[in-house]
């Protein structure tokens, strides 16, 4: 069954976007990789991407498979990032 990731995974506001002064970001892009593929260097096939809206949060939810381990990649071009957290669904 797939789970349902965004910036309120696994709770509220854990992975909505802020800067170090803890003011939301928008436009930031969040692109899953599976944590294999991410880990060996494969950073062109990202199995979901969204971007965050003026509050730092997610546009988009992301559904994925349950019981896999998955990075979340942080970016925007010259204002956030790149960073990446690992999950598990």
């Amino acid at each position: 069954m797939p789970v349902l990731v965004d910036h309120n995974f696994p709770h509220d506001g854990d992975m909505t976007v802020l800067n170090i002064a803890a003011e939301p970001i928008s436009g930031v892009t969040i692109r899953i990789f599976d944590h294999t593929a991410f880990f060996a260097g494969d950073l062109d096939s990202w199995e979901a991407e969204t971007v965050t809206d003026m509050d730092g949060n997610w546009l988009d939810p992301i559904y994925l498979d349950e019981a896999r381990t998955w990075v979340v990649h942080f970016q925007k071009l010259n204002e956030y990032g790149p960073d990446h957290l690992e999950i598990t669904t």
